[in-house]
């Protein structure tokens, strides 16, 4: 009977177009595309930001001054201007006239004197990457100016040679590829899952709920006889399914996204990532984000019997997400790895399992324990969605 009632539900979910487009065509193809349009407006405005021209002012003693001014000719969209000695530098730059000043502080002499101070100042609000080529010939500056001190204190070339470079630390990530990419993938990764499961379970849940109040169907439903439970496991099974289909089809979407966009644009770590997710990667995360669509769907309809209309049921549901979602905070905190002791944390435990699977690095263990928490805090959060179903004074509020 539990079937019939589900199948029931399911229909009455597959007429309301407005679901199933959300369910079908916003993982598919509107998340991606809002994906693409924002990365490219960003790209664009980043392009369009470091090809402006900045106006620079060099402050100083000659003949460094017109040295600095030499060695910066060769950056492009950098024009000289002149800056007011009247007003303070901080002004100048913050009010616009200057994007740029390299000040040379009083007694700098870099040939002679072994005490320099020269600055860099700019709104650092706005640097975009714009004033990296500065530095870099900034930096090419200041090692011929180290030569030349070098050389007017008696140093040989030859040990000049050794100071200009000197024993290099080599850094070697022994980590391979596919854990560089999930460590910093699945620190946002998880947050999406989560909100796609929830946004899939909440439509459903409003309708089957608030909705069928408003529509006077559920007293109908309630003269059928059967049990609440039968009653409420028909409702919930409809709201799981809709969550996993919203879920499996933007994990799908996003695999052939990313493989046809890197291969487009040749970005081989769109490929790369897309090539991590192997076929039972893939039912690892679709087990380990099950019991968690269980827990948002037995929450979800609950909080939709107890509102007596869809817009109330809206408006609890909206705060509702924030509360939910924090614990996918834990992943992106320094140091947070799943152990064999918070495996056990449901809600908890999703990012950092997600975040190890992407990994390669999970142990099955600790799957199954994530696995098991979030099942049991599912298998109680439906008991007592029945126990709140079972109360006229909840269902005819």
């Amino acid at each position: 009977m539990v079937g019939k009632v589900w199948l029931k539900e399911l229909k009455e979910v597959l007429r309301d177009r407005k679901t199933m487009t959300f369910v079908v065509l916003f993982p598919t193809v509107v998340l991606p595309a809002l994906i693409l349009v924002v990365g490219v407006l960003g790209y664009q405005m980043l392009m369009s930001k470091q090809q402006e021209a900045i106006h620079f002012a060099v402050v100083g003693e000659s003949p460094w001054r017109e040295q600095v001014v030499d060695a910066l000719k060769e950056v492009p969209h950098l024009e000289l201007a002149q800056s007011d000695s009247a007003t303070p530098l901080p002004e100048q730059i913050n009010s616009g006239k200057l994007q740029l000043v390299v000040s040379l502080l009083p007694g700098f002499d870099p040939v002679i004197s072994s005490q320099n101070r020269w600055q860099l100042l700019y709104d650092q609000t706005q640097n975009h990457g714009q004033f990296r080529p500065v530095e870099q010939r900034l930096e090419v500056l200041s090692t011929q100016w180290l030569g030349r001190f070098m050389a007017y204190h008696g140093v040989s070339e030859e040990v000049q040679g050794r100071l200009h470079t000197p024993l290099a630390l080599e850094h070697v990530g022994t980590a391979q590829a596919r854990q560089d990419i999930g460590e910093r993938v699945g620190s946002v990764l998880p947050y999406i899952l989560l909100f796609l499961c929830m946004m899939g379970a909440m439509l459903p849940a409003l309708d089957i709920g608030a909705g069928e109040k408003e529509r006077g169907t559920l007293e109908t439903l309630l003269m059928v006889p059967q049990p609440r439970t039968t009653l409420v496991l028909g409702k919930f099974l409809v709201i799981v399914t809709t969550s996993m289909t919203l879920t499996l089809l933007t994990i799908v979407s996003a695999l052939v996204w990313l493989t046809a966009v890197g291969t487009l644009l040749d970005l081989g770590v769109f490929v790369t990532l897309a090539k991590m997710v192997n076929p039972v990667d893939l039912l690892l995360l679709l087990a380990l984000l099950l019991p968690i669509s269980g827990v948002f769907s037995a929450i979800l309809l609950a909080v939709s019997i107890f509102a007596t209309s869809f817009k109330e049921g809206q408006n609890y549901m909206g705060g509702l997400q924030v509360a939910v979602l924090v614990p996918a905070m834990v992943a992106t905190m320094p140091g947070a790895e799943l152990t064999s002791s918070n495996a056990w944390y449901p809600i908890f435990n999703i990012s950092l399992a997600i975040k190890d699977l992407l990994k390669g690095t999970f142990a099955y263990h600790d799957l199954a324990a994530v696995f098991a928490s979030n099942l049991i805090l599912s298998t109680l959060l439906l008991w007592c969605c029945v126990q709140w179903f079972s109360r006229e004074s909840v269902l005819f509020r």
